[in-house]
């Protein structure tokens, strides 16, 4: 029984740790506001990205300047 407790919490931990690297496809969408208030929104495929990877991709379209302001999520 104590051998099926270790298992199980074993399981338990690691499985965060392989989800988090498997690699597969995301979409990053960015709402972009000029400085008159015109909003439009962009899509960008990020493939064969694992979350982090993709979460920092998507990070990198974001931009906020005198003219607009892009906010970005996946």
């Amino acid at each position: 029984m104590k051998k099926t407790g270790i298992k199980i919490a074993t399981f338990a931990l690691l499985l965060p740790i392989v989800m988090m690297s498997c690699k597969k496809d995301y979409t990053c969408t960015c709402t972009s506001t000029n400085a008159l208030g015109v909003t439009s929104t962009q899509t960008y495929e990020l493939n064969n990205q694992t979350r982090i990877d993709a979460a920092d991709a998507c990070e990198n379209f974001e931009a906020d300047n005198a003219w607009t302001t892009r906010n970005c999520n996946l």
